[in-house]
């Protein structure tokens, strides 16, 4: 895009962490800010934060697991606002506590598929055929993860749905470009944040009760991933914002190892394959 001042931008998740921090970082480019979380008290303090830089924020509450939640939010959006410039498909979950696919029973995959992964689709549901009509450039940001590319041990679900999210996303770029759309695929790497608290928080009741004893799995690739972790969430917002204007289709939050990157492409294309038995 090739200015951000004056478009509006609707941010999922904003009530905190990446959230938080992509849509201060739009606002203090003089973007008006729709802050979307699950939290209504979050999204209120967060929706004053971006008024303090001089534009409009709107605070609205909402779940992205259901879709009527997330068209609530557009119906909103366009009435305050009447255009959506920026979609920033942020929301999600994490795993906890990490387990093995053995220890992984149906409603976990649900629970995580429902945010991660149907999130963004209600999100690109509700607003995508608004934005098309509208005229002038029009830009996505969907939350992936270093996880959707470098799957995690004992994070199964989650891999699965950030993988998902990333292989979505490369391609509506192809599919939207033609529309005026561009496409920016957010893969962070190990960021401080209070995600797993808020995962914990969501699952409320249904994770308190869960007494199961979970078998000890290995996690060399969160060890790995937590060396190069970023110390906060704070810069993520600016390099969102960057993307946005630079029309970057992947940002990689965390600086990732050549070797990690190799080991990978080996994985994929090499001769040999992970669980060979002989």
């Amino acid at each position: 895009m090739k200015t951000l001042k004056d478009k509006t931008a609707v941010v999922t998740g904003a009530g905190s962490g990446l959230g938080r921090s992509i849509a201060l970082a739009l606002a203090e480019a003089g973007t008006n800010v729709v802050v979307a979380d699950i939290q209504s008290d979050t999204a209120e303090a967060v929706a004053r934060e971006a008024c303090s830089r001089g534009v409009r924020a709107l605070a609205v509450t909402c779940d992205v697991s259901d879709r009527a939640s997330v068209a609530s939010l557009a119906d909103k959006a366009y009435a305050e606002f009447g255009a959506v410039d920026i979609l920033c498909n942020n929301a999600g979950i994490s795993w906890r506590p990490y387990r093995s696919i053995l220890d992984t029973k149906l409603d976990d995959w649900k629970f995580i598929l429902g945010i991660n992964l149907w999130g963004v689709l209600h999100g690109l549901d509700a607003f995508v055929p608004r934005m098309r009509r509208q005229e002038g450039e029009k830009h996505i940001v969907n939350m992936g993860s270093l996880a959707g590319i470098f799957p995690h041990e004992a994070h199964a679900p989650y891999s699965a749905s950030k993988a998902a999210v990333v292989n979505l996303s490369e391609v509506i770029a192809r599919e939207l470009a033609p529309h005026n759309f561009g496409v920016t695929i957010v893969c962070p790497g190990a960021v401080k944040t209070n995600l797993g608290e808020n995962t914990v928080r969501l699952r409320g009741e249904a994770s308190a009760a869960d007494d199961r004893q979970f078998e000890p799995v290995d996690t060399p690739m969160m060890e790995r991933m937590a060396s190069f972790a970023l110390p906060s969430a704070e810069p993520v917002g600016v390099m969102v914002r960057n993307a946005i204007l630079d029309n970057t289709m992947y940002l990689h939050t965390n600086s990732v190892p050549s070797d990690l990157v190799a080991e990978r492409v080996h994985i994929l294309f090499g001769p040999s394959t992970v669980g060979r038995t002989s």
